[in-house]
């Protein structure tokens, strides 16, 4: 029997044996070899010299805290030309000396000495980076770093290339982080087995914090007191440290700065056309969808190209906005929150009628000035010029979720629609990043466009009083009346049993042209402060099967926006003609539209003795207009003479002489002027005045005022009187031919 002792001595051996110590750091080198196979290289807690070619020994696979990997290209002393052939022969490569299996290496292989750097030739070194091995350092960054897209922070390992940007960028919340964990360690002295896991993680994130601290001290700080200036400054090199994921920023896209949070910065090496290197800086902004009333999250990237040297900070296309906010007391930032909050409320809405001022924003940058439907959504078969806003949306947080990566504190990407959710989700930050772009329609010339926020002013009542219309205070009352209760009253009653159907109010305006039936339009829209929408023949067009279509946009919009609709010169569809069918089936068309419209329409007629039976049954009232007598003419002149006295004050002026003639004289009263001829013949003698003075070596424009005469007017009346003239006699002499006939 064999003694106890000796039987039992391996397994005492084996109980003795010293425990390993997992090493704090590891490095290695993977290295490409230009003539021969490719190697790594490990070693523990102490760095290559990558400039000499020394190797480490080969050393024990103990997991480390995290592994620092370099990709390096390296060269092997060059083969001889047999070595070469080798490769060729039947066998392959695999003969090589120092050649390698790429399935489980033979016996013989694992007796060669393991790959070094001695002897090798380094031609580049590209990049580095960590990985993380450490559960409980890993679980401590997570904790620290809240906003980082473009860091994975998940799974058993946490890769972070150099130069370590989302470590770096909480070096502070890192090192708080220890210093909280330093007052919970085990006290100095205790034994082994009683260390917790606050002590492993307080002693893995010093083996980080050292490991990091010389990079910080050599990159980052000299970047931070730059930074710290007055005038901050910034190195392209440097771009990386100022962009950090999650700052509220100021960018620049389109020529239009837009409030965004900054995701990521990517930096761009120059490309083989020979554009230079740049970074590329993705941010995120709160973006309206022009098609299903929703607000969401959309990317937005800026270049910023090469650069040598320093730049401001506040020079750059983007930045974070805390550069800016501290030259200002932040009145840039509570501007882009207060038209953030202007975007809300009409996206909230729907819609809004605005006066608009400024560039349009398509790509052909046309100016418009006039009234304007500022629009949620763009309604169904509309179009849009081309522009650049249509931004790239992120559709995965739906419904309100937020981006799982997101923090409290952080102003979150979330996606919701605007009917059914409150406005209140969006807080300032929101409103801070909101694209100031959305659809609008300019009503005066019936165009659709991307537009500004910012051109968009309330419409305000008029600030002097505004001549009344040639109706008489009767029919005015009775217009007031139906605009009344079509576009304010509470009560939505109609006398009609049909649903749906006469909830509308049509008005008929009759008499010769230029006598105010337009102006009478525009006084209701103005009064009422409702837009309007005025239409010709020209926007319905003529075509049967495509007129009823179009007829169907106009009604539609009209009674979305709650507007005052005019068809002017409506004609064509109030006179039916036994002999002409396609013109008939246009008029039966517009009947049966007209029936279902449930807004303010008016139509205009110089014909009124062809109009149709059946339009007379559908109308609700009309107004007839006569022809403009000398009191009323007079009136029209001293109300164009008033508003140029208003607007034009020491640019423009009427001399009394001029004036008295204009309102006094048997000459003018003599001219069967309209409105329309009036206000064309004051214009053409403003006109003929600036074009004289103009011609004086004398006249200065920034000091002189152009005064317009009485031979001004005498000029536009003799050349008015003499068409007229003409035009007479030109019916007469056609009447004449006729009765010859």
């Amino acid at each position: 029997m064999a003694d106890s002792s000796t039987a039992n001595a391996p397994v005492a051996a084996a109980a003795e044996a010293p425990k390993k110590i997992s090493p704090k750091i590891r490095y290695k080198v993977e290295c490409e070899d230009s003539y021969g196979p490719n190697f790594d290289c490990k070693q523990d807690d102490t760095p290559f010299d990558l400039q000499v070619t020394a190797g480490p020994t080969d050393i024990d696979e103990t997991m480390p805290v995290f592994e620092i990997i370099t990709s390096i290209k390296v060269a092997s002393k060059r083969p001889k030309y047999a070595d070469y052939m080798k490769m060729f022969n039947a066998e392959g490569p695999m003969n090589l000396e120092d050649s390698e299996d790429e399935d489980e290496p033979s016996a013989k292989e694992k007796e060669k000495p393991k790959k070094t750097l001695e002897g090798k030739r380094i031609l580049d070194v590209n990049e580095t980076r960590m990985v993380i091995h450490s559960p409980l350092l890993l679980t401590a960054i997570r904790e620290v770093v809240e906003y980082y897209p473009r860091q994975n922070l998940t799974g058993d390992t946490i890769t972070v290339h150099e130069p370590y940007c989302a470590l770096v960028h909480h070096i502070t919340e890192l090192r708080n982080y220890s210093n909280n964990l330093a007052l919970e360690r085990t006290p100095a002295g205790a034994d082994e087995s009683e260390k917790t896991d606050a002590d492993v993680t307080y002693e893995h994130l010093q083996i980080l914090l050292d490991f990091l601290d010389p990079h910080v001290e050599k990159t980052v700080l000299p970047a931070r007191r730059r930074l710290k200036k007055d005038e901050a400054t910034v190195t392209f090199d440097d771009l990386w440290y100022l962009m950090r994921p999650g700052s509220l920023a100021y960018a620049k896209y389109e020529d239009i700065w837009l409030g965004v949070m900054i995701k990521e910065a990517e930096s761009l090496p120059a490309d083989s056309e020979g554009a230079p290197p740049k970074w590329k800086i993705t941010g995120w902004c709160m973006d309206n969808s022009w098609y299903t009333r929703c607000v969401g999250y959309a990317e937005v990237s800026v270049d910023i190209p090469f650069f040598e040297g320093e730049k401001h900070v506040t020079s750059l296309p983007i930045y974070p906005r805390e550069f800016y906010d501290k030259t200002d007391a932040n009145a840039r930032r509570e501007k882009f929150e207060a038209r953030g909050r202007k975007m809300r409320d009409i996206l909230w809405h729907g819609h809004a009628y605005v006066t608009y001022e400024g560039d349009c924003m398509d790509e052909k940058k046309r100016v418009y000035k006039g009234p304007m439907m500022a629009e949620a959504t763009i309604p169904s078969g509309e179009t849009v010029p081309d522009h650049k806003w249509s931004l790239t949306w992120d559709y995965s947080l739906e419904d309100g979720r937020v981006d799982p990566k997101q923090r409290p504190g952080f102003p979150q990407p979330i996606y919701i629609n605007t009917e059914n959710h409150a406005r209140e989700l969006l807080t300032d930050d929101h409103l801070f990043l909101m694209c100031p772009v959305m659809p609008g329609f300019a009503l005066a010339e019936k165009f659709w466009s991307p537009v500004h926020i910012d051109h968009m002013h309330p419409v305000e009542e008029p600030k002097y009083a505004v001549p009344d219309a040639n109706i008489g205070d009767e029919n005015s009352e009775i217009i007031k009346a139906l605009s009344h209760r079509q576009l304010k009253s509470k009560v939505k009653w109609t006398a009609d049993f049909v649903q749906h159907k006469g909830a509308g109010v049509a008005v008929l305006l009759y008499g010769p042209p230029g006598v105010g039936k337009t102006y009478t339009v525009e006084l209701t829209a103005l009064h009422t402060r409702r837009p309007m929408v005025s239409l010709t023949i020209g926007d319905l067009g003529t075509n049967e099967e495509s007129i009823e279509t179009e007829i169907t946009k106009w009604f539609d919009l009209a009674h979305r926006w709650k507007a005052v609709l005019l068809i002017d010169e409506a004609d064509i569809f109030l006179e039916r003609r036994s002999t002409d069918l396609a013109r008939n089936g246009i008029v039966t068309a517009f009947l049966r539209k007209m029936e279902y419209f449930g807004g303010l329409l008016f139509l205009t007629t110089n014909r009124v003795e062809h109009i149709d039976d059946a339009f007379m049954s559908r109308v609700h009232v009309a107004i007839g207009f006569e022809k403009l007598d000398v009191a009323k003419r007079r009136g029209i002149w001293a109300s164009f003479l008033d508003k140029l006295e208003r607007e034009a004050k020491g640019q423009i002026s009427v001399s009394d002489e001029a004036r008295k003639f204009v309102l006094e004289s048997d000459e003018m009263a003599e001219v069967e002027w309209n409105g329309r001829e009036i206000r064309n013949a004051f214009q053409s003698a403003i006109a003929i005045a600036e074009y004289e003075a103009s011609k004086d070596p004398d006249f200065k424009e920034e000091v002189d005022e152009i005064v317009v005469q009485i031979e001004h007017f005498r000029r536009v009346m003799l050349m008015s009187k003499k068409f007229r003239d003409h035009v007479e006699k030109a019916r007469k002499d056609n009447e004449s031919e006729w009765s010859d006939l």
